[in-house]
C-alpha cells in the first residue's frame, strides 16, 4: 500500500464534510490518502485502498472515478 494518514484540519464552525471516495463513509478526523491513476484519493483507511485497487479500478476504471460516476 502506498497511502498515508493525514489529519483533516477543520475550523469549529466549518460545515464542510469529507466522505471516503471508495465506500462513501464520513471521515471525521483522519483520512487515508493514496495516489490512484486519476489523482489523489481520499479514503477512510487502508482497507479502502485495497478495495480500490482490487475492485473499483479494475471494474470501473479511473476515468469513471474522475468523472464522479
Amino acid at each position: 500500500m502506498s497511502g498515508a494518514w493525514h489529519e483533516l484540519e477543520h475550523a469549529w464552525h466549518e460545515t464542510n464534510v469529507v466522505y471516503c471516495a471508495v465506500c462513501g463513509k464520513l471521515i471525521p478526523r483522519r483520512a487515508w490518502r493514496f495516489h490512484g491513476e486519476a489523482g489523489d484519493v481520499v479514503a477512510c483507511g487502508p482497507s479502502c485502498e485495497e478495495l480500490y485497487e482490487t475492485y473499483w479500478r479494475p471494474t470501473h476504471g479511473d476515468a469513471a472515478r474522475a468523472a464522479g460516476a
